[in-house]
């Protein structure tokens, strides 16, 4: 299958992969022996649950020995040919009330969630993680929260630019702005204009990443999505430049307006624009 969708259809293969091990899976066993989830005070693993499991061990990345363990596994699979991976989760509220992580403990629990990025960080520059602390020197994708299919401020359209320039004025100019369209949940497919129009704000963020794909809709929004496209391939130079001034100065790739007229009030509550630099 690797082959054909490499070899044959010209994709390259992302894997999803997350810190956790369900209790039914044959390798929480070996993590449990070996002491590679986070532990309890008293030096016990520490059972978490997640939104795949009820019962699952988290993977300990203060802890070098796990880490090894845990990557040797993701070594394995890019020798079939994976080229990179998506990294969910890291965030410490998946981290039980009690636990112990190492690290500087007035970083507690924080120490995790950089230790955890910054081990998947070593895969790659395709690499794309949702949480980040003490990160902002990596060169990778961090991407938004899930945001629901709808228009308003609430995890909707409205919020896609303003969490764009939060990431980017705190120092994560490579953001990832999730799936156009929002993520569809509970059967919440985006409308026709809402695709579209997340598209088209979506279209001079550093990447795009369609998951709900426009031939669902019809030949219109292909053809929408196609010019837009079109449109961004034709400023790809000025996103590549704008990257590099990121790298070299630690401006961000899109700007808030109150960036260039930092003396105008006006600008201090738009939300709704952004400058991408040349």
């Amino acid at each position: 299958m690797i082959d054909e969708l490499k070899e044959v259809m010209g994709f390259r293969l992302t894997l999803w992969i997350h810190p956790f091990i369900n209790i039914e899976c044959p390798s929480f066993a070996t993590a449990l022996r070996e002491g590679y989830f986070v532990k309890g005070k008293k030096g016990q693993s520490v059972i978490t649950r997640w939104w795949q499991g009820a019962n699952a061990g988290l993977i300990d990345f203060t802890n070098p020995n796990a880490t090894d363990w845990w990557k040797k596994r993701l070594n394995t699979l890019q020798a079939l040919g994976v080229d990179s991976f998506k990294f969910d989760a890291g965030e410490t509220n998946w981290i039980q009330d009690g636990s112990v992580v190492g690290g500087d403990p007035l970083l507690h629990p924080n120490s995790y969630t950089t230790a955890y990025v910054n081990a998947v960080a070593t895969y790659g520059g395709m690499v794309e993680v949702r949480s980040g602390r003490n990160n902002q020197a990596l060169p990778i994708f961090f991407r938004m929260l899930d945001k629901d299919s709808i228009w308003g401020y609430n995890n909707g359209l409205r919020s896609l630019i303003p969490t764009l320039l939060l990431f980017s004025t705190v120092g994560y100019p490579f953001v990832l702005p999730d799936m156009i369209g929002g993520n569809a949940y509970k059967g919440q497919k985006p409308s026709k204009e809402l695709f579209v129009r997340w598209l088209q704000a979506n279209a001079f963020m550093p990447s795009l990443q369609f998951s709900i794909v426009p031939w669902q809709y019809d030949e219109d929004v292909v053809k929408i999505c196609k010019d837009v496209v079109e449109l961004r391939e034709k400023y790809n130079s000025t996103l590549l430049n704008a990257a590099k001034q990121a790298i070299a100065t630690g401006a961000p790739i899109n700007r808030p307006l109150w960036w260039i007229a930092p003396t105008d009030k006006e600008t201090f509550t738009i939300d709704s624009g952004r400058r991408l630099e040349r």
